[in-house]
């Protein structure tokens, strides 16, 4: 569908440069000889010539022929067929001098060299039409296995759910039912939206800013569940979400990754979240505690590879990411323009 748009698009051009080409006798001839048959016929004839010789190198010659395995050949056909071509238009040219008698003298070698200057323009021409359009195919197809490829991987993204996620949070939502206690359903709702969203809601490159932010308000929850007492969670959301949109699953990467890294149980820890928005900024930061001797955080799991590419992929110019490790705090902050 992209590759029929983007023909029909060259087409267009094609024959918008073939008109502009035909009226130039209407910008260079001379008002007294504009339109005399000579000069229309002249014309017509070079024009044909012209668009022959031009459709034969950018539709068959140079596509057939030109491989880098086989330049010699390439060249071989090219001189063949460029040799005959100027050969049979040499003798249209005899036979149009003589038909409109022109008076004008038939200089043999002076038409020749002539038309192998021009020709030669032309041939040059249709070969540099076709590595542009050929760089114009190339560019739209990686774009569009660039696409494909990050469809993929924002579903695999979406069903990378950690298991050990469900579980606790499962385990935890039974304890609050056994317990029967107050919060377990409102648990059960969120573990509903949170994986409604996931499954359903994020099937374009983009969603309402204002559902991201209710989902990752849910998965911190979640994620609340199963921790205990000496650890804190702070999530602070700032601004107005309406009317903005974003990549979605973009940012939880990052707040998994602090639940991961994040959350000892043998010592106090916590994690400090924060959103704001303002005029079209998102400014997200994630702090946790980090502790070097244990494990790396730096660039780990698939979900922090996944949102960096899409990043540069998705926001390229427009984004800002900051990682930061000191004082056994590591810290995130993503500055994105909407």
């Amino acid at each position: 569908m992209e590759d029929e748009k983007l023909k029909r698009i060259f087409r267009i051009i094609h024959i918008v440069g073939w008109v502009f080409i035909a009226l130039l006798p209407l910008i260079f001839f001379t008002k007294a000889s504009k339109y005399s048959t000579e000069n229309i016929i002249l014309w017509v004839k070079g024009l044909f010539f012209s668009i022959a010789l031009f459709y034969i190198f950018y539709g068959y010659v140079i596509r057939t022929f030109l491989r880098s395995d086989s330049l010699l050949r390439f060249f071989f056909v090219a001189f063949l067929i460029f040799s005959c071509f100027i050969a049979v238009e040499v003798s249209a040219d005899s036979l149009v001098e003589k038909m409109i008698n022109s008076g004008n003298k038939y200089n043999l070698p002076a038409r020749i060299f002539g038309n192998i200057f021009i020709d030669g323009f032309i041939v040059s021409m249709s070969l540099l039409v076709v590595l542009i359009e050929n760089w114009f195919f190339t560019q739209k197809h990686q774009q569009e296995s660039e696409r494909k490829r990050l469809e993929s991987e924002l579903k695999m993204l979406k069903f990378q759910v950690n298991p050990h996620f469900l579980f606790n949070t499962l385990n935890n939502i039974y304890s609050l039912v056994y317990k029967k206690s107050d919060s377990a359903p409102e648990a059960i709702l969120k573990l509903s939206s949170l994986m409604r969203y996931m499954l359903y809601e994020t099937e374009g490159s983009s969603v309402p800013l204002s559902r991201e932010l209710e989902y990752l308000e849910n998965f911190v929850e979640l994620q609340r569940l199963r921790l205990v007492s000496n650890q804190q969670v702070i999530m602070n959301i700032d601004g107005d979400a309406d009317g903005y949109e974003i990549a979605p699953l973009l940012l939880v990467p990052f707040i998994e990754n602090a639940f991961k890294h994040g959350t000892r149980a043998s010592k106090d820890t916590i994690i400090n979240i924060s959103i704001l928005i303002n005029a079209g900024v998102l400014i997200f930061s994630c702090m946790n505690d980090f502790d070097p001797g244990i494990s790396s955080q730096v660039n780990s799991g698939i979900g922090m590879t996944n949102v960096k590419k899409r990043l540069e992929l998705m926001y390229d110019g427009r984004y800002k990411l900051d990682i930061d490790m000191n004082d056994n705090k590591y810290k995130v902050t993503l500055t994105l323009s909407l």
